[in-house]
C-alpha cells in the first residue's frame, strides 16, 4: 500500500505582508516593520490553518533573498569546498557573507549548473521560532522564484525558456536551455526602462551567449511584454500557491 503525504500549507513572506495558502481562500496579512518581527501576527490573527503538526513550506519573496546560477569549477572536492565556493561567489556578486546570510544550494535535475539562494539568517531564525512556538513542521524554506519554478516545472516545456515573476515592484527572470540554467537575475521594477522584462531577458541572453529566437517566456504576476521572437504564456493566478 502506498502512503499518501498531504501537500504542505504555504506561507509567502513579503517585505510588508504574509500570504497564507492553506486549502482555502488565499489570506493576506499586511504589517509594518520587518517580517521577522511581524511573524507573531499570524498566530494572533487566529488562522485555523496554524495548528500543531501541520506541515508548511515557507517561501521568501525575491526581494528578501539573493540568487546565483552556480557553475562548479573543476577540482572541487566534497561539500565543504562547494560551500566555500558558493560563499565566495555570493560575496563577489552580491557583497553578502555569513554569518548574516545563510546559503543553500537548490536541488537540480541536471546537476550542473544549479541555483544557489541566500537568505538573511535573522529571518530564517524567526521562521523557525514561529514554527516551534506553534508546533508546526517546516518542510522547506526557499525563495519564491525557486519554489514557483519547481511547482510549475511540468508546464515549462520549451527547451529554450524563461520564467518571469513580478511581485511588489520587483522582477525576477530565470533563463534555461535544454534543462540547463543559463542565467538568473532579480531587480527593482523601475531598473529596466520602458520595457524592463524585454530588456532584462535580452541582457540575460547576452550574458549566457544565447541570442536565438524561438523561446517561450512564462509569466507569473506580470503582463509585461516579451521581446520580439519569443512566445508568451501567462501562468495565471498566484503561481506559487
Amino acid at each position: 500500500m502506498s502512503r499518501w503525504w498531504p501537500e504542505p500549507f504555504r506561507l509567502l513572506v513579503e517585505p510588508d505582508a504574509f500570504d497564507v495558502a492553506a486549502r482555502g481562500p488565499l489570506r493576506r496579512v499586511e504589517f509594518a516593520g520587518r517580517p521577522q518581527e511581524a511573524l507573531p501576527l499570524l498566530s494572533q490573527e487566529g488562522d485555523p490553518a496554524i495548528r500543531p503538526n501541520t506541515i508548511w513550506e515557507v517561501l521568501l519573496a525575491d526581494g528578501l533573498v539573493r540568487y546565483l546560477v552556480v557553475e562548479w569549477p573543476a577540482g572541487l572536492r566534497g561539500r565543504p569546498e562547494r560551500a566555500a565556493f558558493v560563499a565566495h561567489r555570493f560575496r563577489e556578486v552580491h557583497g553578502i557573507e555569513s554569518p548574516e546570510w545563510q546559503f543553500a544550494i537548490e536541488p537540480s535535475v541536471t546537476g550542473v549548473p544549479t541555483i544557489a539562494c541566500a537568505a538573511p539568517v535573522e529571518l530564517i531564525a524567526a521562521v523557525d521560532e514561529w514554527a516551534a512556538r506553534n508546533r508546526l513542521r517546516i518542510a522547506r524554506i526557499t525563495g519564491e522564484f525557486v519554489a514557483t519554478y519547481n511547482r510549475l516545472r511540468s508546464r515549462l516545456d520549451n527547451p529554450l525558456g524563461a520564467l518571469a515573476i513580478e511581485r511588489g515592484g520587483r522582477l525576477t527572470v530565470g533563463l534555461w536551455h535544454d534543462a540547463t540554467w543559463l542565467a538568473l537575475r532579480s531587480q527593482p521594477q523601475g531598473a529596466g526602462g520602458a520595457n524592463p522584462l524585454g530588456q532584462l531577458l535580452q541582457a540575460l541572453q547576452a550574458r549566457a551567449g544565447k541570442q536565438a529566437d524561438g523561446g517561450t517566456l512564462y509569466r507569473a504576476g506580470t503582463d509585461l511584454e516579451a521581446p520580439g521572437g519569443w512566445a508568451s504564456v501567462a501562468l495565471g493566478g498566484e503561481a506559487w500557491a
